[in-house]
This record gives structure tokens, sequence and C-alpha cells, in this order.
């Protein structure tokens, strides 16, 4: 029961970050858009829906395409974000080849999908966070929520 209930919680914080609550610099963006088309493929190894793991550091690795531009993004941040509401951002992930995602979308611009966050998660509090995906691009920013939570204990 705790888990379906953290998972739940931490679903609807992701939602409410998708929504655009807060008062961070990216929800100033003039032109905001959400996406389906990512997908986090393992945290920490595991491919499950909710991943716990220790603090610590921990690979997220996964995919994301720029369905504005029908290409791999040329910018991908990790937004976390727990019960307290503060996000915490990732930046610069190893960009990693998929050649199946160019087979599924059949669209060769769909290469560079592939990523690879190094997450230090030693800062963060205990407890369920909500994964974002997000690709800036000037004033735009394409949001992207795999359905994926990773707690942490």
């Amino acid at each position: 029961m705790y888990r379906k209930l953290t998972a739940f919680v931490a679903m609807a914080i992701g939602l409410a970050s998708l929504a655009g609550c807060g008062d961070t610099q990216e929800s100033k963006a003039a032109n905001r858009s959400a996406t389906d088309k990512c997908f986090v493929d393992a945290i920490g190894g595991k491919g499950d829906a909710t991943v716990y793991v220790k603090r610590g550091t921990v690979m997220v690795s996964g995919w994301a395409v720029d369905t504005q531009k029908q290409a791999s993004p040329t910018e991908l941040r990790l937004r976390l974000t727990g019960a307290q509401g503060a996000p915490h951002t990732f930046e610069k992930p190893a960009q990693v080849d998929r050649p199946d995602i160019v087979k599924v979308f059949n669209n060769e611009k769909l290469l560079k999908t592939g990523f690879n966050f190094t997450v230090d998660l030693s800062g963060l509090d205990t407890g369920a966070y909500g994964i974002i995906l997000e690709m800036p691009d000037g004033s735009s920013l394409l949001m992207c929520q795999p359905k994926k939570i990773i707690v942490v204990q």
C-alpha cells in the first residue's frame, strides 16, 4: 500500500510540474508543450516503474525525441520533483546512439536520441521523485514525463 501511495504522490507532483506550477526560469518560457515521445529504460540498472535507490550516484538512461523538430534534442535536462515541490535539475547527459529508435520511427535524425544521466542523489531528501525530461530550445520548452518514479532511501 505504501508503494502505491508513494507512486501516486510522485505522479501527482510530476503532473503538477508539467502543468506549469513553480517559479523557475523554465516556467517563464513563452512556448511550453508536452510530448510522450520519451522513455527511461533504466534507473541504476533497474527497469521497474518505481525504482528504489540509495543516496549517491545513479545512472538514468533512456531516450527522448524533440517532436517539434522530429530530431534528437539539442539540449536535454532531467528534473526530479519530490513532495516538497522543489525541483532538482540535472544537465548535460552523455548522448547515446539509438538505432532502435531510428528503426521504430523510420527517421535517421533520431540516432542521437539516447541519453545517460549520471545523477548525484546525495543531496536529496528521502522520498519519491517524479521525473520530467525537458528539451529547451530558445523561448520554447518541450517536456516529457516518462512513467517512472525514483524513491530515494
